[in-house]
C-alpha cells in the first residue's frame, strides 16, 4: 500500500515529498500568502546534496483545489549508482534551508505520491492544438473544447505520445484538433477544456487569436526587407499553418496547384490493370492538356502486371508521335491539369527523364486521403515502389524500359538499372490522381519479383522477401554483407555504470553476429563503480579509451574514429538498449550500397511510443524525429514505418557509417556543434558529398533519452542548445526550408506527417539534389 507524506509546514509554506518508484522522488512546494512564488528545490542524498530543480511542474491536486496555477511540481530521477547505497533522502528550499516535507528512509519506504499531472494543451499556431491527457489505455472519455463560454468540439484521443512525467518514461493519449475555421478572424479568444468527467485539463485557459488571409498582405508590404524577417515569425503563430488531413478536399479547392500555360506536347497514356477504363477515360476527356492518346492493355492476373509488346505497338503505331509516355493504374481519376503538369516538368527540365507526382486513395467509406511523396528516393522504391502507380517517361526511355518489364515496378525501377544524375527524376507536389484500391497483397508479390530483378541486374547480391502490406505493397530488401568488412561500435560514457553495463549486453549478441568490436570512450568517469566496471569490460575483451575535458559529444567520437581502425564505425549512445541480435546486420547491410553515407535505426522509448523514425527538416525552422507520435507497430504515414527509406538526417543515438567517410568530412563539428546537431550537420555533409542517408525501420531498439546527460534544462544548456540552432540555421537555412525528404503540402508547424501545409509552399517540380551549406566563419 502506498502511503503518504504529511504536508511539512513553515509559515506559509505547503509541502510534500515522497518517492513514487525506486529512483523517483518527486513533491511540490508553494508559499499559501503568495501563490505566485515558485522555489528552487534541492534534493539531499546521505547529506550530500545531489541535484537540484525548479519547482514549476503542473500538479492535478493543486490545479483542483485552484491553488495559484497549479504548476508547483519537482521531481528528481536519481541514478542507480547513487540510490543503491543511500540510506535517507530529503529535499530542501535551495538557499533557505527549509525542509521540504520529510526526509525519506530508503530502507523502509517503498512508494509515496505521485506528480499527478493530468494533462496538457498548447496552442501550435492557428487554429491548431495540441497535448496530451493520461487516461487510461482502453479509455474512451471524451474531450469538450470550449471557447469562451461556447462549447465547440468533442474530442477523443487519438494516437500516443512521450511525455515527462518524473523524468521518466510514460505515454499518455496525444490529443489533436482544429477549430473551426469561423475563429480564425482576428479576434483574442480564450480557449478552455475539460474531461467528460468534468477534469479541467486547461488549468490556464489558452489564450489565441488566428487570421485567415492576413499573411499574404503583411508580406506583400514587407517581404522586400530583410530586416523584417524576423516579423515572419509572429506571423507564422497567428496565421493557420496547417489544416487536419480530414479538411484534403476543402483544403484541395483552396489551394490548386499553379499551372503555368506551356506549350502542348503529345502524351501518351499507358493504363495497366482490371479497374474502371471508363473512369479513367472520362477524367482525360476533362483534361486541360488535350493532346493525347491512351490505350488500356489487356488484363492480367496480377495488379501491375501487362503485355509489354501491346504497348510497344501502341506506341509505335497511334502513338508515334507522343513525347512521353504515361503509365497508370486503369481506375485512377486523373486531376485536371495532371497531364499540363506533367507535360511542363518534362519542358522546363531538359535532362529529365522521369517524373512522377503524389496521389489520393480512397478508403472503404469513399474518403479520399493524399499520399504526399518525397522527391526521389531509391530505397523506398526499392521496398515500396511507391512512385510506380502512377509516373511518366520520355519516350526513348519509356521504349527501352519496356523490353524488360512486364510489370509497372519493374518498369519504374528499370530505369534506375545504370546511375541516373538526381536532376534526371522529378517529383511534382500535389496529388495528380486518384488511385484505385488496390490488392497490396497481391502487389508485394510483384514488387519482389521486380525489385530483386532490378538488384540482380545491377550484381547486387541480396535476399528480398515480402514484408506484410498496408496501404501499399511492402518488401524488406538484405544485401550481403561483405565478410572482410570490420566494424567498431563507439560507446561514450561518463559513470551511470549500470547504464552502460545495460547497454553493453544488450548489444553483446548482434556485436558477436557481426564479428564486430566494442571501444568505451571514458569522458572523465569518477564513480568508483563505473571504474571497476570499465576494468571488467577491459578483461573480457573490450577496449577502453579515455578522453578529457569538458562533455563534447562530437569531440570524444572524433578521437574515437582517428583510434579505430575498423571499415565501419557504429555511433551509438551509452543510453540505448538492443532487443535482439540482429539490428547491427540489418543496418550493415544498408551500408553496403557504396552510395549510402549513413544509416540510423528505429528507436523506441520503453513506453513502446517511437523516438526516432528519422529526422525531417523545416519543423520550427529546424529539425525533428518523424513519427513520435506513433507506438510501435504503428504503420506510420504513408507505411513509412514498414519500410527502408532515405531521409534528410538520422540520430546520432545509433548511426552507421563507414569510417572512410566519416573522416572525408572532417568527422562532427567540435566547435559549432558540440552536443546538439551534430548528427544532422554530419549527415547533410555527407550528402553533400553526393551520399544517401538511410533510415530503416527493421533495426529495432530501445533508447532513454538523454539519461547519460540529463535535459537541457539547465541555464546554461538552454544557451548552449539555442546557440547551435542559430548555427543550423546560418549554415544550413536554405536545406532546412526544403528538405527534398519532406512534401511542400505538409505542414511544417508540428509533428511532422500530421496535418496538411496551410498554405502549400511550392507546386513546383523538384529533383532530390545535394544540400549545399555556407562557410561560417568561427565566432559567428
Amino acid at each position: 500500500m502506498k502511503r503518504k507524506q504529511k504536508g511539512a509546514e513553515h509559515g506559509s509554506i505547503r509541502a510534500e515529498f515522497g518517492r513514487p518508484d525506486r529512483n523517483t522522488f518527486c513533491g511540490f512546494v508553494f508559499d499559501e500568502a503568495d501563490p505566485t512564488r515558485k522555489f528552487s528545490v534541492e534534493l539531499i542524498v546521505d547529506g550530500l546534496i545531489v541535484a537540484t530543480c525548479y519547482g514549476d511542474r503542473l500538479v492535478g491536486r493543486l490545479v483542483e483545489n485552484q491553488i495559484g496555477d497549479g504548476c508547483f511540481g519537482f521531481a528528481f530521477r536519481v541514478p542507480e549508482e547513487v540510490i543503491i547505497s543511500a540510506q535517507t533522502v530529503e529535499a530542501r528550499l535551495a538557499n533557505l534551508n527549509v525542509p521540504v516535507g520529510r526526509p525519506i528512509d530508503c530502507d523502509k519506504i517503498e512508494a509515496s505520491i505521485s506528480e499527478n499531472r493530468i494533462a496538457d494543451i498548447k496552442w501550435v499556431g492557428g487554429l491548431r492544438f495540441e497535448g496530451w491527457v493520461a487516461l487510461e489505455a482502453d479509455s474512451d472519455e471524451t474531450i469538450e473544447i470550449s471557447v469562451g463560454q461556447e462549447p465547440i468540439l468533442k474530442i477523443r484521443p487519438s494516437g500516443w505520445t512521450h511525455i515527462d512525467i518524473n523524468d521518466g518514461v510514460k505515454a499518455a493519449r496525444r490529443i489533436s484538433f482544429y477549430l473551426p475555421d469561423r475563429f480564425a478572424d482576428g479576434c483574442v479568444r480564450i480557449l478552455s477544456a475539460k474531461t467528460a468527467g468534468g477534469r479541467n485539463i486547461t488549468p490556464q485557459p489558452l489564450a489565441f487569436v488566428a487570421f485567415d488571409n492576413g499573411l499574404e498582405t503583411v508580406l506583400a508590404q514587407l517581404g522586400k526587407w530583410e530586416s523584417e524577417r524576423l516579423r515572419g515569425k509572429l506571423f507564422d503563430q497567428l496565421v493557420p499553418a496547417s489544416l487536419p488531413f480530414s479538411s484534403y478536399q476543402a483544403w484541395k479547392s483552396r489551394f490548386p496547384p499553379v499551372v503555368v500555360e506551356a506549350e502542348s506536347i503529345k502524351a501518351a497514356v499507358v493504363m495497366v490493370g482490371g479497374g474502371s477504363i471508363d473512369e479513367t477515360i472520362d477524367s482525360l476527356e476533362g483534361q486541360r492538356h488535350p493532346d493525347w492518346a491512351a490505350i488500356a492493355l489487356p488484363v492480367r492476373n496480377g495488379v501491375t502486371e501487362f503485355d509489354p509488346k501491346a504497348a510497344l505497338r501502341f506506341l509505335e503505331g497511334e502513338a508515334d508521335d507522343s513525347e512521353f509516355v504515361v503509365f497508370v493504374l486503369a481506375g485512377a481519376v486523373f486531376s485536371e491539369c495532371a497531364l499540363q503538369r506533367i507535360a511542363q516538368a518534362f519542358r522546363t527540365k531538359a535532362d529529365c527523364i522521369c517524373c512522377y507526382g503524389d496521389v489520393d486513395v480512397v478508403m472503404g467509406d469513399r474518403s479520399v486521403w493524399p499520399l504526399a511523396f518525397p522527391a526521389f528516393d531509391r530505397e523506398r522504391m526499392l521496398e515500396q515502389g511507391y512512385a510506380a502507380h502512377l509516373f511518366a517517361l520520355r519516350r526513348k526511355n519509356a521504349l527501352h524500359a519496356l523490353n524488360s518489364s512486364n510489370n509497372l515496378y519493374r518498369l519504374f525501377n528499370s530505369g534506375f538499372d545504370k546511375f541516373v544524375k538526381p536532376s534526371a527524376v522529378l517529383h511534382i507536389p500535389g496529388a495528380l490522381a486518384t488511385l484505385p484500391r488496390i490488392d497490396a497483397g497481391l502487389a508485394t508479390q510483384e514488387l519482389v519479383e521486380a525489385t530483386r530483378a532490378h538488384l540482380e541486374h545491377r550484381s547486387i547480391r541480396a535476399t528480398v522477401r515480402a514484408n506484410g502490406s498496408g496501404i501499399m505493397p511492402a518488401v524488406r530488401v538484405r544485401r550481403d554483407v561483405p565478410k572482410t568488412s570490420r566494424t567498431t561500435i563507439i560507446i561514450p560514457t561518463r559513470n551511470r555504470a549500470a547504464l552502460l553495463k545495460r547497454c553493453v549486453e544488450s548489444i553483446m549478441p548482434a556485436v558477436k553476429k557481426a564479428a564486430a568490436s566494442v571501444v568505451i570512450v571514458d569522458n572523465e568517469s569518477n564513480d568508483p563503480e563505473t571504474l571497476k566496471y570499465l576494468d571488467d569490460v577491459i578483461s573480457l575483451g573490450l577496449e577502453v579509451i579515455s578522453v578529457s575535458g569538458p562533455f563534447n559529444f562530437s569531440r570524444i567520437n572524433n578521437l574515437a574514429a582517428q583510434h579505430s581502425d575498423a571499415h565501419n564505425l557504429c555511433l551509438l549512445n551509452n543510453d540505448i538498449e538492443a532487443t535482439d541480435d540482429d539490428w547491427l546486420l540489418e543496418m550493415l547491410s544498408r551500408l553496403s550500397d557504396p552510395g549510402v553515407g549513413a544509416v540510423g535505426a528505429r528507436l523506441l522509448w520503453p513506453s513502446g511510443i517511437v523516438q526516432h523514425g528519422g529526422v525531417v527538416l523545416g519543423t520550427s525552422f529546424a529539425a525533428a524525429h518523424a513519427f513520435n507520435d506513433r507506438m510501435d507497430g504503428d504503420p506510420g504515414y504513408g507505411d513509412m514505418l514498414k519500410v527502408a527509406h532515405e531521409c534528410a538526417a538520422v540520430t546520432a543515438a545509433c548511426l552507421l557509417v563507414r569510417r572512410e567517410d566519416y573522416l572525408s568530412v572532417e568527422g562532427m563539428d567540435e566547435v559549432r556543434f558540440p552536443v546538439n546537431f551534430n548528427d544532422v550537420d554530419l549527415c547533410l555533409k555527407l550528402r553533400e558529398r553526393g551520399k544517401t542517408i538511410v533510415f530503416t525501420p527493421h533495426a529495432r531498439l530501445l533508447h532513454l533519452e538523454s539519461a547519460s546527460r540529463g535535459k537541457d534544462e539547465a541555464e546554461d544548456r538552454k544557451a548552449r542548445f539555442e546557440r547551435e540552432l542559430r548555427m543550423l540555421r546560418n549554415k544550413w537555412g536554405q536545406s532546412l526550408i526544403d528538405d527534398p525528404y519532406y512534401n511542400p503540402t505538409l505542414a511544417l508547424d508540428s509533428a511532422p506527417y500530421s496535418a496538411l501545409a496551410w498554405p502549400p509552399r511550392s507546386w513546383q517540380p523538384r529533383s532530390n539534389l545535394p544540400p549545399k551549406g555556407l562557410c561560417v566563419p568561427s565566432g559567428f
